[in-house]
């Protein structure tokens, strides 16, 4: 009874990580989603960029956009990243103007 109980608690406590609801990070849900997304990002980070809350979400690997996303998680741009390293153009003035970035997740 005991493993089975210890088995039960176990489960749930995984299925209740799972739900992106349950990141207890300061940010909107659409955020939040990305987060559980596969392949999961590294770091997301809050910053103000042109007077608004934005989030940048820092993917796993090589050769990736690094993408700026506004609070409804419309993609506004990708500051660095892809396979030139200078993102896609949309944003230049993204690392000299954002401010206030604060990291909010980062993967274990």
């Amino acid at each position: 009874m005991k493993v089975l109980v210890s088995s039960f608690i176990v489960l749930t406590t995984l299925l209740h990580s799972c739900d992106p609801n349950n990141i207890s990070i300061d940010a909107p849900a659409c955020v939040k989603d990305l987060i559980q997304k596969d392949p999961q990002p590294t770091e997301v980070w809050r910053y103000t960029y042109q007077d608004q809350p934005v989030f940048l979400v820092v993917p796993d690997c090589c050769d990736q956009y690094i993408s700026v996303y506004s609070s409804q998680c419309v993609l506004i741009c990708s500051p660095s990243g892809g396979l030139t390293g200078k993102g896609d153009g949309k944003c230049p003035d993204f690392y000299q103007e954002g401010k206030e970035g604060l990291l909010v997740w980062k993967a274990d």
